[in-house]
This record gives C-alpha cells, sequence and structure tokens, in this order.
C-alpha cells in the first residue's frame, strides 16, 4: 500500500525590496497629484506673496501644465460635474445678459476722434481669426469662448495662456515680446486678453521697488498694460481686454477694481481696443459676490476662479460684443 505524498507547499512570498517599495510610493504620489493638479495650483496661487508661494509655485505649475496636457484631470472634472460642481455645456443657457462695454471712462470725452478702419466680411469660407491669451483666469473661459467660437460657424478660436504669468513681471514672462513674435506666425483677426490674476504684487525695477496699489505702482502698471495693448494693436484689427470679475476677497476685488481702472483708461485711449466689463455680471441680485449665479456654479472654492459655468458665462458676453462690432447674425 503506498503512502499518499504531502501536498506541495505553497511558493513563499518573497517580500518587496525596499527600493521597489519606495518606487511604488512615489508613483502613487505623483499619480495623486497629477489628478489634483489644477487644486494644488490654485491652494498655491493663494499663498501669501514671498519665498514659500514662488516655491509652490514653481512644483505646482508643471504638475498642472503635464496633467492638462495628458488630460489626467479629467476624472477629476467627470466627478465634478457629477457632484454639481459643475454643469456640462448642453446644460448652460445660450443666452446671457450682456454687461456694459466702454471705450471711454464714465463722463470724459472720447481719448480719440479717430474713425475705426473698416472690418472685413467674416463668412463660414473666411471665418473670423481670434487669438485669446491671458493668465490662469483664461483657462476655462478660453476653451468656453472657443467651443462658442466654433458653434457660431463663422469665428475660428485658439487658446494660449500661462499659469502664474501676468503683465506686472515681464522679468518672469514677457507677454509684449510673445505677443510680438507669435503675431506673425498666427496672423489673427481679433484678440481676446484677460489678465490680473498675479498680477497686483510688488515689483522692483533696477533697484526700485513699487508697491501695489501706491500712484506709482499704478502708472507702472498702465505702462505695461499699454506696451501689451500696443504690441496687439500692431498685429490684429480689434483687441477685446475682458476686465476681472468681483471677487470673494475683498482685498482682491479692491485690487481688481484698481487693475480694471487701468484697463478702461488704456483701452480708452487706443481706437482699436475695446474693453469688456465683466465685474457686474458675477455679482448677484444683492450687489454681491457668489459663486453661484442662476442656479449654476460659477467660482471655484477659491473664490476667483471661473469654474466651465462661469467660462461660458463670461464667454457669451465676449462673443455678443465681437459679434456686433464684425457683424456677425
Amino acid at each position: 500500500m503506498t503512502t499518499p505524498s504531502a501536498a506541495p507547499s505553497p511558493p513563499a512570498i518573497r517580500p518587496l525590496a525596499a527600493g521597489h517599495v519606495l518606487v511604488a510610493m512615489l508613483v502613487a504620489l505623483l499619480g495623486g497629484a497629477l489628478l489634483n493638479a489644477q487644486g494644488i495650483l490654485r491652494t498655491a496661487e493663494r499663498q501669501e506673496l514671498g519665498t514659500g508661494r514662488s516655491v509652490a509655485l514653481a512644483l505646482a505649475e508643471p504638475l498642472a501644465s503635464v496633467s492638462s496636457l495628458l488630460r489626467i484631470d479629467a476624472p477629476r472634472e467627470a466627478i465634478d460635474e457629477a457632484l454639481g460642481r459643475v454643469t456640462p455645456r448642453r446644460d448652460v443657457d445660450a443666452v446671457i445678459p450682456v454687461a456694459t462695454t466702454t471705450t471711454t471712462r464714465p463722463g470724459e470725452a472720447p481719448a480719440t476722434t479717430t474713425t475705426r478702419p473698416a472690418l472685413r466680411a467674416v463668412t463660414a469660407g473666411e471665418p473670423l481669426d481670434v487669438w485669446i491669451i491671458g493668465d490662469s483666469f483664461a483657462e476655462l473661459f478660453g476653451p468656453a469662448l472657443v467651443n462658442r467660437s466654433t458653434d457660431t460657424g463663422l469665428v475660428e478660436a485658439e487658446v494660449d495662456f500661462r499659469f502664474i504669468s501676468g503683465l506686472s513681471r515681464p522679468d518672469y514672462f514677457d507677454w509684449p515680446a510673445y505677443i510680438r513674435e507669435q503675431l506673425p506666425k498666427l496672423m489673427p483677426d481679433a484678440a481676446v486678453v484677460i489678465f490680473g490674476g498675479n498680477d497686483a504684487q510688488d515689483v522692483a525695477v533696477a533697484g526700485q521697488r513699487f508697491e501695489v496699489g501706491t500712484e506709482a505702482w499704478v502708472d507702472l502698471y498702465a505702462q505695461r498694460v499699454g506696451e501689451a495693448m500696443d504690441a496687439l494693436a500692431d498685429g490684429v484689427d480689434r483687441v477685446y481686454w475682458v476686465g476681472l470679475p468681483i471677487m470673494e476677497s475683498d482685498s482682491f476685488t479692491a485690487n481688481v477694481l484698481m487693475m480694471n481702472a487701468v484697463y478702461e483708461s488704456e483701452a480708452a485711449a487706443r481706437s482699436s481696443v475695446t474693453y469688456i466689463s465683466s465685474f457686474d455680471l458675477f455679482k448677484d441680485e444683492a450687489g454681491e459676490y457668489n459663486a453661484y449665479l442662476d442656479g449654476k456654479h460659477m467660482r471655484y472654492a477659491d473664490g476667483a476662479h471661473f469654474t466651465w459655468n462661469g467660462g461660458y458665462r463670461l464667454a457669451d458676453e465676449v462673443l455678443a460684443v465681437i459679434g456686433r462690432e464684425w457683424d456677425l447674425p
């Protein structure tokens, strides 16, 4: 009688080497950071000015760029949409009341009596070519305007924005120089511009410090805004400069009002530049900041940046202004 052989022992589980565990942890952390890259960036942007903020932005900006490029943040957007934080484009109202568009300051005579040159006819065969530029406020507003433009069949648009850029710090990113470099390549008919998210900061020029809010700072900022407007006006028929909306923070709102006044004043001095105010467009019925308007979520938790709904609300406003000037149906 044969004795049954013993069952084979299960193979021993080999523990992972410490190096493999570390690599796995790093990959998991990086994946999580990429999924939430936009939130990390906005958290960094809300920090007080200083070395800590600069370091945080330097780390967050590449993550956000890679996440957007590879669409890694798409699951996060889907979750936001499912939770009602944003609304799919098909549910956004097609018609938004148009806020006032001004080219002169209230109570002042026009800065110039030069007649605007006639604009070319826009057809489906020769659509209007629009270049949208700006800082992080163009992140969702820009694509929303592109989508709205495509719907018309008469407008083609593309977005070119930079996180943590602006006009206060040409030593970080020189927008006027970049504009002059790109316009001969792109040859758009018009440009839509939105800046100011990072501009309200102290700056230094040739060893002299300009403190934000002072008269000297405003004069310097007006000079830099004017330079950007001139660079654009040299290469396009129309410039549409979009002011910033009301913010949740009272201090940020005060800076927005200061910068918007500069945009409006500098636009009034140039016949080809139209200033479009968005400040009242994002007020509630009480005239206050509200992240929700008309039952839709308009602004992110940072109290500043647009959600998709906010982006489309502003895109409808801007496209209406463009449509009137270019005689679009």
